[in-house]
This record gives C-alpha cells, structure tokens and sequence, in this order.
C-alpha cells in the first residue's frame, strides 16, 4: 500500500509539475501552438441560389452531398474487411476498389488518419451509412453544383468549376447574387475536437444566396436545340447558331450554339465548345444586311417601295463620281426598291447606299448597333468590325450595302432585324427575368433593375417600318399555319489567305412573325454547311430551319 501511495502521489507531482511548467513557464512558440490548436476559426459556406426558366424549370441547382472517408487508426485490422464491405453496398461499388484505395494510402502514408472512398455522396446515402453505425467512416459536408438539364441552355447557364468559381453564363453574370455570404464562427474547441461553445467568442450566421429566373422558356430551347442537332447531322457545319426572342421587348426565349457541351462534365469538354458564339463570334452578314441601306432610305425620303433602280449596269454615276457595282446572282434590270429586297440584288442596295452618302450610310450602320456591344451583359462580347468613313476605301461604299466589309456577331443581326419588328427600337437582349430574394430590400432593388426597359434608342419611324415588313413579306412564300412571317436570307463568302472562296460560305436567315403585330424574333445562323462545292445559300441552309421554327411556334408550344 505504501508503495502505490508512493506512486499515485509521485504522479501527482509529475502531473502539476508539468501544468506549472505550461501554463508559467512556456515559450511564446510554445504558447502560439496552444492556442491555435484551441481556437479556430470556421466557415460555415453559404448555399449557392438556384437557377430556373421563366416557368420554373430548374436549369442549375445546389444540393448537399457528402465526401466520405475512412479513419485507418479507428478500424481494427479484422473489423476493416466487414466495415468495408457494407460501405461498399451501400455505394454500389466493388469492395476490391474500396480495399485497394485504403491500403494504397496507408501504404504511403501509415499515420494517416483519413482516406478519402467517394465524392459527391447523396445526403440520403450517407444517412443510411449512420444509420449502420459503421466505425471509422465519416464524412465531410459539402454542396455540390448540378445542371438537372445537361447540356440544354449550356451556354446560358455556364457553370460553376471544382473550386468553386463562376465561369460563363448566368453563373458568372449574376454570380454576386446567387452565391450569396458566407458565415463563420470564432471559437475553441477540445482534445476531441468538438466545439466548446461557451468560449464561442464571435459568430456570424450565412446568408444563403438568391435565386435567378430567366426570360428563357425552356421547351423552345429544347426545339431550338433539336433544331441544331438536325443541321449538324445533315450539313455538318463548324458552328451554327440559333436565337429565338419576344420581338417587342428583347427578353431571349432561347439561345443555342453548335457545338454543345454538357455543364456537369465541364472539364471533359474541349475549350473551344464553351464559347458562346452568338456573342463573341464575328462574320460577314451577306445579303441579311440589305435591310439596313433599305430601310435608312426610306426614312431619308430618298427612296420609296415603288422606286425603280437600274441593276443591270455596272457602274452607277452619282453626283460627279462612278462607282463601280459589285455583281448579281442573277441577271436583274429595272427593279423596284422591293424587288431589290426580295431577291436580294446587291447593285440595288448599293445604289442606295451611294445615295445617302458615306456619313449619313454609317450613321444608319451604327444606329442599327453594329460596331458596338448589343449590352448582352456577359464577359466576351464581341464589338464586331466597323470602320468609320474616314478608312473606307472606293469599293466600301458599294460592298458594304451587300453584307461585306463589316463583321458582325449573331447577336448584333439579331437585334438589328427587331428593329423592324419592334416598331423601330433598337433593344438590348435581356436574358434574367427577375432575382427572387423574398421581400428583403435586395429584392425590391433588383426588381427595378431588371423591370427597367431594354431600349437603347429609336432607329426608325414607325411608317418606315411597316413598309419594311410589308416588303420582307413574300406573299407567295410567306406563311405558316395561320401567321405571316417576314425574313431575309443571307450568304456571305467567306475569306481564306486574303481572298473570297467560292466553296464556304455562311447561310443565315433573320426574321419574326406574324408581320403585323410581330411576336417572335428568330435568327439562325450556319457556318460552313458542307455544300459539295456549291453555294452554300440561306434559302436552302438556314430558311428551313427558320421555317420550322415558326411552324412550331404558331402551332401554339408557346403561349
């Protein structure tokens, strides 16, 4: 008995000897581990806000998942095969990958007192693991990032990357109210490492971030990407490009680019698949562009729909100088203004480009948004290509009117062709119907944001503009179902090693229905359709697919 009283009393000294030590005579090295092996500092990661059409549909959702692992040191070495094997039941994966992951990290790594098994495990899964009180296994809690609808509305959406960050898209545009604020704690903690929240010293709770609603409706999305699927396989071009929107207010209904990729495999997806090319791609619009001389003329009084120009001469004479006139498809002579329009004769809308003259040419050019960002709003948008009057050479004036010299985005001709459709406004394309926040004053601030008209500026008069629609109006080839519509073609050549080829080409077609009262806006552009040497025309590349489009539209998909 002596003898362990003499031992439980030695230990005791030992035990306060050191305490005394620690807590009086400890270096400030000494003192710093301590507490940072005390305290901590933790975050608590906000749910990012989900993303959803104009009716609801989800596009990009958050949801909890699970990282699960297993502590080595926890596990006997006989309890780890039957540990192992009901864990791999309940994530339907071979037991032998499971055994191999554990023994080729404690291989490398003996002290180690986590091994990841899985990523991304659903919360209802990892529920069913606690439920089994299995040793050694936890988890970490995480959210995860999905697109519920794949690769539809890719390119609208974007996504959100493995460490966390918004690229493209509505991801990344909005990105400041979707991801919403973070919380964090100051506290310490014990031996276990479990929270001692008396000393909780600071604490400040996470704010959940916003939810966007989009002006997209997601089953024309789906028919505009059926569509591009359809010209993928029968003309096999290097991109295309599809954009469908309400022709008074600018709200896109769809946007598609060929080709797709699919948001949930970002990182398997070629670099060049991401880009949205209906904003950052520029090309020539060809004969789509005829619009605008067209429809500058009739504002400026020089021309009417009734006027007659000579296109079967090759020059044309105006105040002093000759001009030189690009050629014709076809052999034209004596044409009204909306014969030049309908069949798409280039000498004619040079002639009235000549006219107007090069200043008041480009002012029109300019009015109508080219050579200048369409306010799309995401990071990438191009400008497009146009020089100013100073820089033209002699040929510009007269190319120009046909769709040449000068680049253009999808999104810039889109817009373009809804000034005729929007009564003569020029809009900005509007992509996100509203930030839903509840009732907090975020969401009455972003409300008047985006409930702001999209108008940029008026381009025509509204009598200009519906002699414009009634001489976009084919009436032998101009009607689907029980609606009117209203386009213009286009073909543009297109440049290899400085020169114009006459083997590809881009088909395009622009236009919106009905022609009264128009409600839709469609834009469908193909590049480089394979033709076998022939010319690559917008009637016979991108009309059907425009055509199509309308059909389906006026057959009542969308209310």
């Amino acid at each position: 008995m002596l003898v362990v009283f003499s031992a439980a009393l030695l230990l005791f000294f030992i035990l306060v000897a050191r305490l005394t030590y620690l807590m009086l005579f400890s270096s400030p090295e000494r003192l710093l581990s301590i507490n940072r092996t005390r305290h901590f500092f933790d975050i608590t990661v906000a749910r990012r806000g989900n993303i959803y059409d104009r009716n609801g549909v989800a596009l990009a959702l958050t949801v909890p998942a699970v990282d699960v692992g297993l502590d080595p040191k926890l596990v006997p070495a006989q309890e780890q095969k039957m540990v192992l094997g009901r864990l791999a039941s309940l994530l339907n994966r071979p037991l032998e990958e499971l055994e191999s992951t554990v023994a080729e990290r404690t291989g490398r790594m003996p002290s180690t007192r986590w091994v990841r098994l899985a990523e991304n495990v659903p919360e209802v899964i990892f529920e069913k693991m606690s439920d089994a009180h299995l040793r050694g296994i936890y988890g970490n809690r995480k959210f995860l990032r999905t697109y519920p609808q794949r690769g539809l509305a890719c390119h609208i959406v974007g996504f959100v990357n493995r460490e966390g960050v918004a690229c493209y898209g509505v991801e990344k545009f909005v990105d400041f109210f979707l991801r919403g604020q973070d919380g964090w704690v100051l506290s310490e903690k014990d031996g276990l490492r479990r929270e001692l929240r008396q000393f909780r010293s600071r604490g400040v709770p996470c704010v959940d971030g916003c939810n966007a609603f989009l002006t997209i409706d997601l089953t024309i999305q789906k028919l505009v990407e059926d569509e591009l699927e359809h010209i993928a396989g029968l003309h096999h071009p290097n991109w295309a490009v599809i954009i469908v929107s309400e022709a008074k207010t600018g709200k896109l209904l769809a946007l598609a680019c060929l080709p797709s990729y699919d948001p949930n495999a970002f990182n398997q997806t070629p670099i060049d698949h991401l880009r949205n090319r209906a904003v950052c791609d520029c090309y020539e619009p060809g004969s789509v562009f005829k619009i605008v001389p067209a429809a500058a003329g009739l504002e400026e009084g020089i021309v009417d729909p009734t006027s007659c120009l000579d296109c079967a001469k090759e020059n044309f004479e105006w105040q002093g100088h000759s001009y030189n006139l690009p050629r014709d498809h076809s052999d034209f002579g004596i044409m009204t203004l909306t014969d030049i329009l309908r069949k798409s004769s280039n000498r004619g809308s040079a002639q009235v480009a000549i006219r107007l003259g090069p200043d008041r040419f480009f002012s029109y050019v300019r009015a109508f948004g080219f050579g200048e960002r369409s306010d799309y709003g995401f990071d990438g948008e191009a400008e497009g290509i146009l020089r100013p009057p100073q820089r033209w050479d002699g040929l510009t004036i007269s190319r120009m009117p046909m769709g040449h010299a000068i680049g253009v985005t999808p999104m810039q001709m889109h817009m373009a062709m809804g000034v005729i459709a929007s009564d003569g406004y020029l809009f900005s394309p509007r992509l996100v119907e509203r930030i839903d926040s509840g009732d907090s004053p975020l969401a009455v601030r972003m409300k008047t944001i985006f409930d702001r008209p999209s108008i940029r500026r008026q381009v025509l008069s509204r009598q200009t503009v519906r002699r414009m629609r009634a001489m976009l109006f084919s009436p032998a080839d101009g009607r689907v179902e029980s609606w009117d519509y209203a386009c213009k073609t286009g073909t543009a050549q297109k440049i290899a090693n400085g020169t114009y080829v006459h083997d590809r080409h881009v088909a395009s077609c622009s236009g919106f229905f009905p022609v009264k009262d128009p409600k839709f806006l469609v834009t469908v552009v193909v590049d480089s359709p394979e033709t076998d040497g022939a010319t690559g025309w917008g009637s016979l590349y991108a009309k059907p697919t425009f055509k199509h489009i309308a059909e389906k539209l006026a057959k009542g998909i969308y209310p």
